[in-house]
């Protein structure tokens, strides 16, 4: 019972008012069992019914979990105060036996209910996911479980209702509540054609919306299980002081043998086996990462394990993907230039048709315009999207491919094949900043689109910060070409950038940076950014905008997109470690305090018992302070 501190995921099991319906009820038995002694009639029966009941009711659940310890083979804090109980009952000493049981089962739940304060905020994510919702169908509407509704379906949301999954307004528009979700505690407008989140309040608009992801494909079942998940990947911290709690137990009973030999005393060999029980220190590490973790989820950072939010402190090296990551993500198309021959909706027409099914934000960019245009967007057939290159279909029998400048200089059909006015007009969008779109129908071109995006608002001071956290070098590698990558590392003050990289060299530079002594950070939003996202030290994809492979592949997702998060994730990751050590500290010290105490005879084993729990409460509190702060960003410009 007490040894399963180790493993904060049974709190959920442990933690319900029964239980300390029990133990107090076992108190209670012990201190009539007490006043009887005293003050009642000399009858023994009496007073060892009560005594006993105390001690079955607080003392069994221990002792049952020693044993099952043993038959697993497993030696855990359990033994030492299940030895110490037999003892007290060997020598007779049956009120001592239910005092100590009492104290150690109390402390074992003020420990558990201090620390549930790290996980609330992942628990208040789970009751903000609806249960039903109103479903589309024909000309009526009926209420549906939402396990039930499945991609494509059509649903109405009412002021006042939660989004029942991931979703896109098909008409109307409103403003939502996304802090349950993404942390933005203003409402964002949204209308038709926009993205909606699960688990985000509708304020005051009637929404039709079209199911996209449902269960625990959207970004609340993802927050929910991979928060989850985050327990079980410990931090280096956590996992020393595992192996050293496990040579703690035989350690303490071989002490607690030799004060009994010596002393010839043995209620100070009980004492030492009581404050020898190392809980603190068994919850130094797991209590600071599930404190830290669920302080960020409520920030919007989702952390998918505590091993990551260590090597986040450690990051020295930052680099960022440029499009969806620097810049808004959110291009728009400028200009479109045909060849002869062509027209610019037939260009707009053919990119449209080819992209219609890219995640990628130059893609949304290419079908918005199309959608603006009024252009027909014909269904495409064997889409192929090579990374680093672009994206080839067929549309009505002919072989469409769309891509950046390297489409022209790479390898393939039609490249080089560019004449002189699609040329010049290429150079004249890259010396803008902005970023070329080739398409080529049959292998020849027939056009290009200028697509330009705006820097992020809050880019330039979130640099500013990362510099005073002392992060050395920051970087960008990006696939757009090199003109669109020094005009937006220009604004932002960042002088080390690698232009026109596919993922494998991405993944070159990275390798390099490393090599050179650096603990990287990679962040970014595509399927060609998963391979370095992978590769880094610690990977983090932008989860609002990021594709489905960016986001299981890297450590830390950014739910809202919000980069301004990223000063915060590293404070609070040093933060993490600090408060780790300091807890360490303090688990050893009332330990090593303690067990002197019981070994001198100064503490007799209720005292033990006391000290023991006044230590594990304050590593807790320690602990619960990490999930204290505000997640506001005055906190951040006040570090800097």
């Amino acid at each position: 019972m007490i040894g399963r501190f180790a493993t904060l995921g049974v709190y959920r099991e442990l933690f319900v008012f029964r239980d300390f319906q029990v133990c107090l009820a076992g108190g209670g038995l012990a201190l009539a069992g007490y006043l009887w002694e005293v003050f009642g009639p000399v009858w023994a029966w009496p007073v060892l019914v009560l005594y006993a009941g105390s001690i079955g009711l607080n003392g069994g659940p221990i002792i049952w979990g020693a044993i099952q310890g043993l038959l697993e083979r497993r030696v855990n804090v359990d033994e030492l105060v299940s030895l110490a109980l037999i003892a007290c009952l060997i020598q007779g000493e049956l009120l001592t036996a239910a005092v100590v049981a009492f104290i150690m089962t109390l402390g074992t739940l003020i420990e558990e209910a201090t620390s549930d304060s790290a996980r609330r905020s992942i628990h208040e994510l789970m009751r903000v996911a609806p249960r039903t919702a109103l479903l589309l169908d024909g000309d009526g509407q009926r209420e549906i479980a939402v396990r039930d509704i499945a991609p494509n379906d059509l649903l109405l949301v009412k002021p006042g209702d939660r989004i029942p999954v991931d979703a896109r307004i098909v008409s109307g528009a409103s403003a939502l509540d996304e802090s349950a979700i993404t942390g933005e505690s203003l409402p964002v407008t949204k209308s038709e054609g926009d993205e909606v989140l699960a688990g985000t309040l509708n304020h005051n608009g009637v929404l039709r919306i079209r199911a996209e992801k449902v269960g625990e494909d959207t970004l609340l079942g993802r927050v929910i299980r991979l928060v989850g998940e985050a327990e079980q990947h410990k931090p280096l911290a956590t996992r020393f002081i595992d192996r050293y709690a496990a040579w703690f137990t035989p350690v303490i009973l071989g002490l607690a043998g030799l004060v009994w030999y010596w002393s010839g005393d043995w209620s100070r060999a009980v004492s030492v086996l009581i404050a020898g029980c190392p809980c603190a220190l068994i919850m130094a590490a797991p209590t600071a990462t599930v404190a830290a973790v669920g302080r960020l989820a409520r920030a919007g950072v989702l952390v998918k394990g505590g091993r990551y939010l260590e090597q986040a402190s450690k990051v020295d090296a930052l680099l960022f993907d440029k499009t969806g990551t620097l810049t808004s993500g959110r291009p728009r198309v400028e200009e479109v230039r045909a060849d002869a021959g062509c027209t610019p909706e037939e260009v707009l027409a053919c990119a449209a048709c080819v992209e219609q099914d890219v995640s990628h934000p130059l893609a949304r960019a290419v079908l918005k315009a199309a959608q603006y245009a009024r252009i027909t967007v014909d269904k495409a057939t064997e889409v192929v999207a090579e990374v680093g290159r672009g994206v080839r279909a067929v549309v009505r029998g002919r072989h469409i491919e769309v891509g950046g400048a390297a489409l022209d200089t790479g390898p393939g059909a039609g490249a080089g094949s560019l004449p002189p006015d699609l040329r010049t007009c290429l150079e004249t969008i890259q010396a803008r900043g902005a970023t070329p779109l080739l398409v080529y129908r049959d292998q020849h071109p027939i056009g290009v689109i200028g697509v330009s995006d705006t820097i992020r608002s809050e880019a330039a001071q979130t640099m500013h910060r990362l510099r005073n956290l002392g992060i050395s070098h920051l970087g960008i590698l990006s696939g757009d070409h090199d003109r669109s990558v020094r005009r937006v590392a220009e604004q932002l003050g960042i002088t080390w950038t690698r232009a026109g990289l596919k993922p494998d060299q991405k993944l070159e530079e990275l390798r390099r940076l490393q090599e050179a002594g650096h603990k990287v950070m990679v962040v970014g939003d595509g399927i060609n950014d998963a391979p370095a996202l992978a590769r880094a030290n610690v990977g983090v994809a932008m989860g609002a905008a990021g594709t489905d492979v960016a986001l299981e592949t890297a450590d830390i997702v950014l739910t809202r997109d919000d980069i301004s998060r990223l000063p915060l994730l590293i404070r609070l990751s040093r933060k993490m470690l600090t408060v780790i050590k300091i807890n360490v500290v303090l688990g050893l010290s009332f330990n090593a305090l303690a067990i002197w105490g019981g070994a001198a005879g100064i503490l007799g084993p209720i005292q033990a018992a006391v000290m023991h729990n006044v230590g594990a409460v304050i590593v807790v509190f320690s602990s619960a302070a990490l999930a204290m702060g505000k997640d506001d960003d005055q906190e951040e410009r006040n570090a800097t």
